[in-house]
């Protein structure tokens, strides 16, 4: 049985609730003692939406995050929010290619992702702080960003586990 637009509505709209909660919330608890450093969970519903409903629907629901995180916390044109929409958008276009050339697994979709979540803050952070030597920062965030993609990837394939039993016989998974 297809599932019916109002379902997939409502399912994307659950999503992106739980990605903004996810978001704000990880802002508010410095998990990892690194400025900017952070496990990216939002990122996990960006993933999940990536490989059930596809490219178009996780780059709205990314763009659709990004923005209303930043009117929530009052950070909308900040430069805390073009760090943060620089590397959400870096992150989605790759997360998005690799998932389409179907090289690597979830996992590896996952790590690519947050590597190039890191990369496209710290280009958004050359731009916005006029200033090249916040590159030298670039190796400090990717010592992060892999653990953080991988432990990202780990819970994704975990939620499509339990996904799958919850949907099994739907269309659209």
């Amino acid at each position: 049985m297809p599932m019916s637009e109002t379902r997939k509505m409502i399912l994307l709209a659950n999503f992106l609730a739980i990605a903004i909660v996810l978001n704000i919330v990880e802002s508010a608890i410095p998990i990892i003692p690194v400025p900017g450093a952070k496990l990216g969970f939002a990122n996990i519903v960006t993933l999940i939406v990536l490989y059930v409903y596809g490219f178009k629907n996780a780059a709205t629901l990314t763009i659709a995050r990004v923005l209303l995180v930043a009117l929530l916390t009052g950070k909308f044109l900040s430069p805390t929010f073009y760090l943060s929409f620089s590397g959400a958008i870096f992150a989605l276009l790759s997360m998005g290619l690799m998932k389409r050339l179907d090289f690597f697994s979830m996992l590896g979709v996952s790590v690519i992702g947050s590597i190039m979540h890191a990369i496209g803050q710290i280009v958004a952070a050359v731009v916005v702080l006029e200033t090249p030597t916040v590159v030298a920062y670039l190796p400090i965030m990717l010592l992060f960003s892999v653990p953080a993609g991988v432990m990202t990837g780990i819970i994704s394939k975990k939620f499509f586990s339990v996904w799958g039993i919850w949907n099994s016989g739907m269309s659209g998974v």
